[in-house]
């Protein structure tokens, strides 16, 4: 087995060896001598990153989601070295993955009144998952939510999770003050 580049692996009709042993390599931050930082991407290319990875289905997905993430050009991608790929792919994957489980985590929350909400058709919102915090976000800080989009994803991330513990905290205090 050789230390092909992904275009020549890209080509081959049987990709299944390098994968049975490949998709065991350590994950690294390093693809085409460059690192993916996801707090610092913007808030809108996590969130369609995180989208995007059900659907790929062929290479230019894969480069897609690769020039995204590590902002790679295409030239530089089909000559790095399978290795090298496969080690930042399981560094991607985790990432997102992480991304992923923190949100689900820190932005759980279970109202009394959560059956009043899907009643009133909550899944009709399911479509503007990624942008309703930043419409949200924008009221608050009379800002166009696309702009916040364009921010990074950890400043995002913060301002959504102190929001949501602030509005917690508001209205646990408004039920005691009814008490």
């Amino acid at each position: 087995m050789k230390n092909i580049t992904l275009q020549k692996f890209s080509r081959l009709q049987d990709q299944y060896h390098y994968d049975c042993i490949l998709q065991h390599l350590n994950p690294e931050n390093c693809f085409a001598k460059r690192q993916m930082h996801i707090n610092a991407m913007p808030y809108a290319n996590v969130k369609y990153c995180i989208r995007l990875l059900p659907k790929i289905i062929n290479w230019p997905g894969v480069y897609e989601l690769f020039a995204i993430c590590y902002d790679v050009p295409e030239k530089e991608f089909w000559k790095a070295r399978i290795t090298e790929y496969y080690s930042a792919r399981q560094y991607l994957l985790s990432e997102l993955e992480r991304v992923v489980k923190t949100e689900n985590t820190i932005f759980f929350s279970q109202s009394t009144d959560s059956h009043l909400w899907k009643m009133a058709g909550a899944d009709k919102l399911n479509p503007y998952s990624d942008t309703l915090p930043l419409v949200q976000l924008g009221k608050m800080l009379g800002q166009y939510p696309f702009d916040l989009g364009r921010r990074p994803y950890g400043e995002i991330f913060s301002l959504l999770a102190q929001t949501k513990v602030q509005n917690e905290v508001e209205q646990d205090y408004r039920k005691l003050q009814l008490s």
